[in-house]
């Protein structure tokens, strides 16, 4: 049984690192949509390109208090998995195992945070992630219909960052124990930190992508765009970097809780 897979896109054509992404998914066997505002060009053979006016007006396209669209495609991703169902997939999520491997019960992923202000107590703790997200059968009043229902009332003008993301199905999924989702664990989808990423990902050979990292059971690997950003690299730049890069931080360690880098709840 094919799985369709979705994506979203705005703006200017996919960077190197989403044509990765792009093609990683279509590599694994899944027919994957990608909605946008716009046509875009050079897109791989196989890929459905579809109108997100369909799931939401352009007019309703905004960006959050650190001018990213990340919260809107928060929103728009429960929209689509709430009508269409399937996977959804970030752009700066990597396939690496073949659709026929995914599990065939809707599900959750997970990944590993510093919860350090809005949270308590403070420390590394596992969190929802909603850069993948498997939803085959939609049904009203489930996990991903009630996230679409509060992104949708939620005040865009108050969201940061997370708020309508890993905040929202962390919440959610602690009132509504329930669910029925199976939760991954981090080495499913998140299996390299945020705050490892984009250096341990450019190296070449790089030591932090053996074990314990990538494991038989890891079939995504979330590359945290945002963080590229952050990090001033280009995710058109072609990876792994010349030698001449700036050096990368030591990541033979976790940050202790006085070094950790201050995170968002949500990097792509």
């Amino acid at each position: 049984m094919t799985i369709h897979a979705h994506m979203f896109w705005h703006g200017d054509p996919p960077r190197r690192l989403e044509r990765l992404a792009i093609r990683s998914v279509l590599a694994q066997g899944y027919a994957l949509t990608l909605w946008s505002y716009a046509p875009l060009p050079n897109l791989p053979p196989g890929l459905i390109a579809a109108d997100a006016a369909e799931i939401l007006p352009r007019s309703a396209l905004f960006t959050n208090r650190r001018g990213s669209i990340a919260s809107f495609t928060d929103w728009f991703r429960y929209i689509v998995l709430s009508r269409h169902g399937g996977l959804w997939t970030d752009s700066d999520v990597i396939a690496l195992r073949p659709a026929s491997d995914l599990p065939a019960r809707k599900f959750l992923v997970t990944q590993r945070e510093w919860f350090h202000r809005r949270l308590r107590p403070r420390g590394w703790k596992t969190t929802l992630n909603n850069n993948v997200i498997f939803n085959p059968t939609p049904e009203p009043g489930d996990l991903v219909d009630l996230a679409r229902a509060l992104a949708e009332r939620f005040p865009k003008s108050a969201i940061d960052w997370g708020e309508l993301g890993p905040d929202l199905l962390t919440a959610l999924s602690r009132l509504h124990p329930a669910h029925g989702y199976a939760i991954m664990p981090p080495e499913f989808a998140n299996p390299v930190g945020y705050w490892q990423s984009p250096a341990a990902l450019l190296r070449p050979n790089p030591p932090r992508l053996s074990t314990p990292n990538l494991k038989p059971e890891t079939a995504f690997l979330h590359a945290y765009g945002e963080m590229w950003r952050r990090a001033g690299i280009s995710p058109d730049a072609p990876f792994p970097p010349a030698a001449s890069s700036p050096p990368s931080p030591k990541l033979s360690a976790s940050p202790t809780p006085d070094s950790a880098p201050r995170p968002s709840s949500k990097h792509y």
